[in-house]
């Protein structure tokens, strides 16, 4: 399953990281690009991976409300929308 979804502060990334490290036999990645159009991808079970990625935000001078969401994806071979619900951005359109 691929998803988007929404992380806007450091507490959101250790919640999110806590929900998908319960995931067994799947690997669960996020996928994105960073401010200046680079693509990235981290395991989203890694407490280190959500460190950086949290630390990194907080020394940006961006806020988290700047980054443009739609490039920020969850990807598991697994549907685990009932583990990630709280963190999905459903479009409206």
């Amino acid at each position: 399953m691929k998803a988007k979804i929404e992380l806007t502060n450091i507490e959101d990334v250790e919640k999110f990281t806590q929900a998908v490290s319960q995931v067994k036999d799947c690997d669960v990645r996020l996928f994105g690009k960073d401010e200046n159009g680079n693509d990235w991808n981290i395991s989203a079970k890694s407490i280190l991976c959500s460190l950086i990625m949290a630390k990194s935000a907080q020394n940006r001078p961006h806020t988290a409300h700047e980054v443009d969401w739609n490039t920020t994806w969850v990807e598991c071979e697994k549907d685990i929308y009932s583990v990630i619900k709280d963190f999905v951005v459903v479009d409206n359109q």
